[in-house]
C-alpha cells in the first residue's frame, strides 16, 4: 500500500465482531474507576476519623469567679461579713481533647497545627501511658478541691484571720470501699478512735489494718460529726479505703467555691483574689475585667500552669482587658500576648493583689511588670 492508497475496509461481519470486543473491554472501565475512586475516598475518610495519640489544647471559657457558672453562684461566704463588689475576676481554662478516655482525629490535629489559638502535643508528654480516664478525673478533682482550700487560706492570711489545719477527703476512687460512704470535703477526725496530725498519719492508721478488715472513720460533715464504717480493700497487700487525703483547713466561716466539672489547680490565684474581694469593702477591680491564672501555694507563691497561650486568648475573647500571668510562665507569654490584652507578670499573691489594685485605681497596667521585663 502506497501513501495515496486507502485501507481496505473490513467485512461487515468482522467489523461488528471487533466493535463488540472493544465495547466489552471499554464499557467496564468507567465503572471500575468510579468504584476504585469511591473505595479510596472511603479509605481516606476512614483514616481521617481514626484516633491518633495526640492532645489538642484549645481556649476554654473564662469564668468570672464573682458571678455564676452553669446557673450557680461560684463563690459563697457564710458566717462572715461580706461586701458588694463590681467588675470581674476571671479564672481561665483550657479545653483538652485527646487525653485518657478521649480521642482526636488526624483532621483535628491538622487543624490544631495551623490554628495559632490551639496547641498540639504527643499524648505521652502530658499523660502517663497507662493513665485511665477515671484516674485523670480523680486527679483533677483532688487538685481543684485542695486548690480551693489553699486559696481561701491565703486570702485569710492576708486579712489576718486565724484558722486551723485539718485533713480532708480530697477525692474518692470509683468503686472504692469509701464510695458512697465518704464525701469530698469530709474532715477526718479519727480512724477507729485514733487521731493523727497530718495526711501521712491517717494513711498509716488505715494501712495498719488487715486488708478486708472493717474500719470506722470519724468525719466532720456539714458541722456534724459522724462515724462511717466500711471494709478496707486489698491493694498490693495493704489495706486501703480508696480515698485521696489532702491538707484542709477549719475556717471561722463557710466558704464554698463551685465551678461545675472544671478541674485542676490553676485557678488558685484568682480564687484567692475573689475571696479577698468579697471580705473587704469596695470593688477590688474598680469595675475592670481582670483575668488570670496560676496555682497558689500555702505561702502565697504563684506557680506555673499549662496552656497559658490558650488561656490568654480565652480571656481576651471573654472581654478581659487585663491578665495576671505567673512569672514562671513568662517564657511562653512574651511575644504571644493577644492584641487588646495587657498582661502583668506576678510571682506572689501580694503582687497579684497590688497589680489588681493598681489597675482599679488607674485603669491601666502600664506601670506594672510584664514578661518582656524579665
Amino acid at each position: 500500500m502506497t501513501a495515496n492508497d486507502e485501507p481496505t475496509p473490513a467485512p461487515p461481519g468482522r467489523r461488528s465482531r471487533l466493535r463488540s470486543r472493544i465495547d466489552a473491554i471499554e464499557v467496564p472501565r468507567p465503572r471500575l474507576a468510579v468504584g476504585a475512586l469511591a473505595g479510596m475516598c472511603v479509605m481516606i475518610l476512614g483514616a481521617s476519623m481514626l484516633p491518633v495519640p495526640y492532645v489538642v489544647e484549645r481556649p476554654g471559657p473564662a469564668i468570672d469567679v464573682l458571678g455564676e457558672y452553669q446557673d450557680e453562684q461560684i463563690l459563697t461566704i457564710e458566717g462572715a461579713e461580706t461586701y458588694e463588689t463590681d467588675g470581674e475576676l476571671m479564672m481561665t481554662t483550657v479545653s483538652v481533647d485527646g487525653g485518657p478516655g478521649y480521642t482526636v482525629t488526624p483532621v483535628e490535629v491538622l487543624v490544631g497545627w495551623f490554628d495559632p489559638s490551639q496547641a498540639v502535643f504527643p499524648r505521652e508528654l502530658l499523660f502517663p501511658e497507662d493513665q485511665t480516664q477515671e484516674q485523670t478525673d480523680l486527679q483533677n478533682t483532688v487538685q481543684m478541691s485542695t486548690s480551693q482550700q489553699g486559696a481561701v487560706a491565703v486570702a485569710l492570711d492576708e486579712l489576718g484571720v486565724a484558722y486551723e489545719d485539718t485533713v480532708m477527703v480530697a477525692g474518692i476512687q470509683a468503686g472504692a470501699p469509701a464510695e458512697g460512704q465518704l464525701e469530698g470535703g469530709d474532715v477526718i477526725l479519727a480512724v477507729d478512735g485514733e487521731e493523727a496530725a497530718d495526711v501521712e498519719g491517717y494513711q498509716a492508721l488505715v494501712a495498719d489494718r488487715e486488708p478486708g478488715e472493717d474500719v470506722t472513720v470519724t468525719v466532720l460533715r456539714d458541722d456534724e460529726e459522724r462515724d462511717v464504717t466500711m471494709a478496707t480493700a486489698d491493694v498490693d497487700g495493704t489495706a486501703r479505703l480508696g480515698i485521696v487525703l489532702g491538707a484542709g483547713y477549719d475556717f471561722p466561716m463557710d466558704v464554698r467555691l463551685t465551678v461545675g466539672d472544671v478541674g485542676g489547680p490553676s485557678a488558685g490565684t484568682m480564687f484567692s483574689l475573689a475571696v479577698y474581694d468579697e471580705l473587704t469593702p469596695g470593688a477590688l477591680t474598680g469595675g475592670e475585667a481582670v483575668a488570670g491564672t496560676g496555682t497558689i501555694s500555702a505561702d502565697g507563691e504563684v506557680g506555673s500552669i499549662g496552656g497559658i497561650r490558650q488561656k490568654m486568648i480565652g480571656a481576651r475573647d471573654a472581654g478581659a482587658e487585663f491578665f495576671l500571668a505567673p512569672g514562671a510562665n513568662c517564657e511562653e507569654v512574651a511575644g504571644n500576648e493577644p492584641d487588646g490584652l495587657q498582661v502583668v507578670a506576678v510571682d506572689t499573691f501580694d503582687e497579684a493583689l497590688e497589680a489588681t489594685t493598681t489597675i482599679a485605681e488607674s485603669g491601666t497596667a502600664d506601670s506594672l511588670p510584664t514578661c518582656e521585663d524579665r
